[in-house]
């Protein structure tokens, strides 16, 4: 009988168990893969954020382009379904990325247009901004680029406030992409 009940009770408990982290309706992030598979997703205080594409406005977007003698960065990851569209962006300008190096998050860049070093943004509704800065920072790695190819994969995580003083958490992010 002691059995019966110790087998009840453990069925009970994993039963109760679920495998879908922080109500994410089964959504789960990518593989950190390096071979250009158009894949990108991160969490966001702690929830699954991934693109989902509804309408014209692309759900994710990508470009590592060299204009004037510069390098520019620019990594969008946009949830279009419904109302509130919300994205997360990570922006790198005049910085020539290299494989295996880290790069600091820490520039407005809904603020300053032109700059020079990198940035990280949530925005829902293209009016509500979170913003890195030089306190809340982040950081991206890239972990291949490949340009004979036009393939860049890498991490990030970031820290943003917006102007109420509410901060977001970007944690996990990954990427993988052609440009």
């Amino acid at each position: 009988m002691k059995h019966f009940f110790l087998l009840l009770l453990t069925t009970i408990t994993l039963s109760c168990c679920s495998s879908d982290d922080d109500n994410n309706n089964g959504d789960q992030l990518p593989p950190e893969t390096q071979t250009g598979e158009n894949t990108a997703g991160c969490l966001v205080n702690g929830n699954v954020f991934l693109p989902k594409q509804e309408g014209l406005n692309p759900a994710l977007v990508c470009n590592y382009e060299f204009i004037d003698g510069e390098f520019f960065f620019n990594l969008v990851i946009r949830d279009n379904i419904g109302q509130g569209v919300k994205t997360v962006s990570v922006r790198t300008q005049r910085i020539d990325l290299e494989a295996g190096s880290t790069y600091i998050l820490n520039i407005d860049n809904t603020i300053s247009i032109d700059f020079t070093g990198g940035g990280g943004v949530y925005s829902i509704n293209a009016s509500d901004f979170f913003y890195t800065n030089t306190i809340k920072t982040g950081e991206l790695k890239i972990t291949r680029l490949d340009l004979q190819n036009s393939i860049i994969s890498g991490t990030f995580w970031f820290d943003a406030v917006n102007n109420s003083g509410e901060v977001v958490e970007i944690r996990q992010g990954r990427f993988d992409m052609e440009y």
